[in-house]
Order: C-alpha cells, then sequence, then structure tokens
C-alpha cells in the first residue's frame, strides 16, 4: 500500500500547467452546474446532469489522450471488453480553440505575491513579484441529443447558467485562481449563440461557444526569496545614553493589564487589551501583540504597532470551537420579510440566557408580536438538536434590542429582545465549545522581554 504521506510531494509532468488548470475546472463546472429534468409520469421526475468531457482527438495529441483517458481501461474492466457501440444521450465534448491577451485590461505590474515551488521533494513558498497576464480562453461545445425537447432544456439551462456569466475557482502552483465563464459577446464567424444540425443516424447536434476570463500570474522569479526570510515588520525605538547608562545596561519592561487571568472572552467581539513599559533609557516606542494557544503556537495580533498602552483586538472566529446555532424565527402570523442577523455568546457556564442574543441587524417583519424563537444546531455525532425555549419580540422595525433581566415579569418580557419561557435555556459543555489561550506583549527588538497573561478562555 502506497504511503499516504508521501502524496503531497508527487509530481507529474502534467501538474502546473495553466490552461489544464482552468480546462478541468471548467469541465468541473459544466458536470455539476448544467442540469434539467425529464419527466416520466405526473409523480415520476428525474433530474439529468449533462455530461461532459474534453475532446482529446481535437488536440491530436496521442500521448495526452494516454495521460488523461487510457490510464484507467484495465482497471476498470479487466481484459473482458465487450465489442459494439453504447452511444450515450445527451453527451457533450469540449474543444479549445486558443485565448488573446486582454492589453487593455493589465493593471499593476509590481505586486507581492506567493506561489510554491518543490525542491528536493519539498514544497516550498517563495515570495516574488507578480504580474497578472489577463487572458480570454475560447472553447467550442458539441453535443448530441436525442429529441428537440431534451435540446431545448439543455439551450434554457445554458442560459440560466452562463448569460452573463458563472465563477470558479482553480488551483495553480498553490494559488487559488478566479475564473468567469460565460458566452463570448463576440464570436467570429459564428452568428448563433447556440446552433443545431443533424448528424446521421438522425441525431439532433447543437454547437456553442464558451469564453473563460482569468487571469495568469507571472513571477519574477529572479526577484523570489523564500517567504520564511521575508521582512514583514520593522520595529523601531530610541534610546539616550551616557557614560553610566550604556546599551549593555539597558532595561525594558512591559505589563499586561488586561485581559487578566482567567477572563472569559467571545470570538467575533472586540476585547480591550492594555499594557504598560518602561525603560531606563528608551521610550519604547513599539510594542508586538501576541496570543499563544495550548499547543504553544504563537499567532501575532499586531506588529509592530505604536506603543499606546491599548489596543481593541477583534477576537477571530476561528479562535474558539464555538459553532454559531441557527437562530429560527416561528409564527403562523408574523412573515419574516429581511431575516435579522444574531450571534449568540453564552454566559460563563454555558448557557445561552436573554443577555446571551447579540443583534447585528433587527431584520424587517410584516408585523408586531412575540414569535416563537429556537436555537438549532449539529452536535459531534451529527443529530439536529432543536431548542424552543425562546420568545422574541418583534415589531415592524425588528427585533427589539437586547435587555438584561434575571428574572422574567411578562411585562419585562415584552420589552426584552429575545427572552425565556416554560423551558430551561440551551446549554453546552463549556470545555467543548471553548480554547484557553494567552495574550501577551513583547519587545520587538528583543523578543525574550515580554509579559503575557494566560488561562484565558475563548468562547
Amino acid at each position: 500500500m502506497e504511503d499516504s504521506s508521501t502524496l503531497l510531494y508527487q509530481h507529474y509532468n502534467y501538474d502546473d500547467v495553466f490552461n489544464r488548470c482552468v480546462i478541468a475546472g471548467l469541465l468541473n463546472l459544466l458536470n455539476h452546474e448544467l442540469t434539467y429534468t425529464q419527466t416520466f409520469a405526473d409523480n415520476v421526475t428525474e433530474k439529468v446532469t449533462v455530461p461532459f468531457a474534453y475532446n482529446f482527438a481535437h488536440a491530436k495529441d496521442q500521448r495526452f489522450a494516454q495521460d488523461n483517458y487510457t490510464f484507467f481501461g484495465r482497471e476498470c474492466f479487466s481484459e473482458k471488453f465487450i465489442d459494439g457501440k453504447f452511444d450515450m444521450l445527451p453527451r457533450f465534448a469540449m474543444s479549445y480553440t486558443g485565448s488573446q491577451i486582454d492589453a487593455n485590461n493589465i493593471t499593476n505590474r509590481f505586486v507581492k505575491g506567493k506561489y510554491q515551488k518543490e525542491e528536493n521533494g519539498v514544497v516550498t513558498t517563495y515570495t516574488a513579484f507578480l504580474y497578472s497576464i489577463p487572458l480570454t480562453m475560447n472553447f467550442e461545445l458539441e453535443g448530441w441529443i436525442d429529441n428537440m425537447e431534451t435540446a431545448f432544456k439543455i439551450e434554457e439551462a445554458l442560459r440560466n447558467k452562463f448569460y452573463k456569466n458563472k465563477t470558479f475557482n482553480v488551483l495553480y502552483r498553490g494559488m487559488k485562481i478566479g475564473c468567469c465563464v460565460g458566452f463570448p459577446e463576440t464570436v467570429s464567424n459564428i452568428e448563433k449563440t447556440v446552433s443545431y444540425s443533424f448528424e446521421q443516424e438522425n441525431q439532433l447536434k447543437m454547437n456553442f461557444s464558451l469564453a473563460v476570463e482569468c487571469y495568469q500570474p507571472c513571477f519574477d522569479e529572479s526577484m523570489s526569496i523564500d517567504s520564511g526570510l521575508v521582512i514583514e515588520h520593522i520595529g523601531y525605538d530610541i534610546g539616550l545614553y551616557n557614560s553610566s547608562n550604556t546599551p549593555i545596561s539597558k532595561k525594558v519592561e512591559l505589563k499586561i493589564l488586561a485581559p487578566t487571568e482567567g477572563t472569559r472572552i467571545y470570538s467575533g467581539q472586540e476585547v480591550e487589551i492594555k499594557w504598560e513599559s518602561s525603560s531606563n533609557v528608551s521610550d519604547v516606542c513599539t510594542v508586538m501583540l501576541y496570543y499563544k494557544t495550548e499547543d504553544g503556537d504563537r499567532h501575532i495580533i499586531d506588529c509592530p504597532m505604536f506603543n499606546s498602552g491599548i489596543y481593541m483586538w477583534r477576537v477571530p472566529q476561528y479562535a474558539s470551537n464555538f459553532e454559531q446555532p441557527d437562530v429560527v424565527f416561528i409564527d403562523s402570523l408574523i412573515n419574516t420579510l429581511d431575516g435579522p442577523v444574531i450571534e449568540i455568546a453564552p454566559n460563563p457556564s454555558g448557557e445561552v440566557l436573554t443577555g446571551s442574543f447579540r443583534i447585528l441587524e433587527p431584520g424587517k417583519f410584516d408585523n408586531a408580536g412575540l414569535m416563537q424563537v429556537s436555537c438549532e444546531s449539529v452536535d459531534s455525532s451529527g443529530n439536529l438538536n432543536i431548542h424552543d425555549c425562546y420568545v422574541a419580540n418583534v415589531t415592524e422595525d425588528g427585533v427589539e434590542s437586547i435587555k438584561y433581566y434575571t428574572d422574567y415579569t411578562q411585562e419585562q418580557l415584552d420589552e426584552a429582545g429575545i427572552g425565556i419561557i416554560n423551558k430551561e435555556p440551551f446549554s453546552y459543555e463549556i470545555e467543548s465549545i471553548s480554547n484557553r489561550i494567552s495574550v501577551g506583549v513583547a519587545y520587538p527588538l528583543d523578543t525574550t522581554i515580554f509579559d503575557e497573561k494566560s488561562n484565558i478562555l475563548i468562547i
């Protein structure tokens, strides 16, 4: 059995070929997006996905056909082959007919970018100046269809998907390249977007063209440098020395004031980081803020930054294991015109109470009143958990702003944004949805000078 750890470093002659990447991405889009409905009876329908393949005969390259089509023959069918013709309808073949550079769309040439290169079996990331060449790649597609009804359905699906455009992404040299495909505005020698003809055996043939707009990244490898060696930040300081205070006797001290150890913070929200600094000879002009996860990895928050003593940090969503549940509004008499955007932040015990709902956008409704609200989430076993113990006070201007209560009266409930009624609140095991981190501040000119506050819980 092949060692899976070596798959990343396997390299083939057809890897990182730009045209091939775009063609593969377009084929993947066509084979998953172009569908029509086939009706067999009043209650029997089938959703048919139209198959597309690359027309390697058009390339007139025997090796291309061998590399891409013939390697699976014996693996799939062993030594047993059946003589005869097996015609699948509908089917389409795609031919690449060339490309042109859109010189009018060329922009700044001197932009830094990153790409990957294999060196001695190891994939290394490099940084170099990037020049994006705007391209239009042209494709001709021809298909064979059994009847005119199916042809009309496919033509309708083509217009739905490709006029004006459809986007897809491909991977090239470790980069995600965006592509946009649609019907070309001008096509030489073809006056119709879609054309029909009849072939032998009375098969209906359809022809159409597609154009893909993309950017081919070109790097100046003479100026490339290992990304791990690139200077990203420059810290600076000002020091005043005399005969008694020299660089050797320089002393810098940093101290984190907030957040304190044991603090609970919430992902996606802003947290105040405060610190103080002192030195016998320097101004400590810049500092570096960071946080460390339990595995010891350090993540830069900001560096270098002016030593202001305070920083508002928006905690990234990925720093926590907590996944926002879906908040669903249910009422047969009130219709949701524009759904509200709500974030949930459980309390330190993991419970979702009234104060746990943060309304980012109040939404719009066609009536006012109380609406039942449910929180829905999927657990680690794939089971859907629904907690319908909440009620929202809704007006025509949306969900009312959140107010905080410990004991709920009906009057308070009428004023609250989202409250709890009759049931136990939605509750999490706090350890399963949180991460513990350390927040620190360091001196950029000497990172051995730092201070950290640990045991900070991110929910």
